[in-house]
């Protein structure tokens, strides 16, 4: 199966939801072709910062952050996810027998984040749509590593639980280098 183009007299963001919808439904043959298709990689990259953006305008408005580190801190999330986890799930990926590549893996993880906007939605505070988000941006990560590399559900469950892992080793730190601007 391969992505559908864009239909004559289709906007580009018509095209561009459609896609998100698929990469939100874990399709499976959608972050398989999205990998392959380089002409996507900058529609990846603004879907995983729109998504940041919104979840980050979830926290200023409940007041948990200022609006400077709404706006930095959201295009540094993305920037950081994307940069960062896509060369550690090539990195990791390879290692156990994987074959993606860079730019495939920012592709697929890009349209991958985009349940982190759930974090805007306060369900009683922001914790529930933060886990919501987390857990829908986690399996559709792990159906991209997948795809991407060509590897086993198992194996992709795996890389990104321990990317995680390492998220969860450094988060102390932004926290308190965030606090401490403040």
């Amino acid at each position: 199966m391969t992505l559908e183009k864009r239909q004559p007299g289709e906007r580009a963001w018509r095209a561009a939801a459609r896609r998100v919808g698929r990469a939100l439904k874990l399709d499976a043959f959608f972050y398989d072709a999205v990998a392959k298709e380089p002409s996507l990689t900058i529609e990846a990259v603004a879907v995983a910062v729109i998504s940041a953006l919104v979840m980050g305008l979830g926290l200023m408005l409940m007041r948990e952050i200022r609006p400077v580190w709404w706006l930095v801190g959201s295009i540094a999330w993305a920037t950081v996810v994307l940069a960062l986890g896509s060369w550690f799930f090539v990195l990791v990926g390879r290692r156990f027998g994987g074959s993606g590549r860079f730019d495939e893996m920012v592709r697929g993880l890009g349209y991958a984040v985009v349940p982190q906007a759930l974090g805007f939605i306060p369900i009683a505070g922001f914790v529930p749509g933060f886990v919501v988000g987390g857990l829908w941006a986690t399996a559709c990560t792990v159906v991209a590593v997948r795809e991407v590399h060509d590897i086993s559900t198992g194996v992709a469950v795996r890389i990104v639980i321990a990317a995680m892992l390492v998220m969860v080793a450094f988060l102390p730190l932004v926290a308190i280098a965030t606090r401490s601007g403040t």
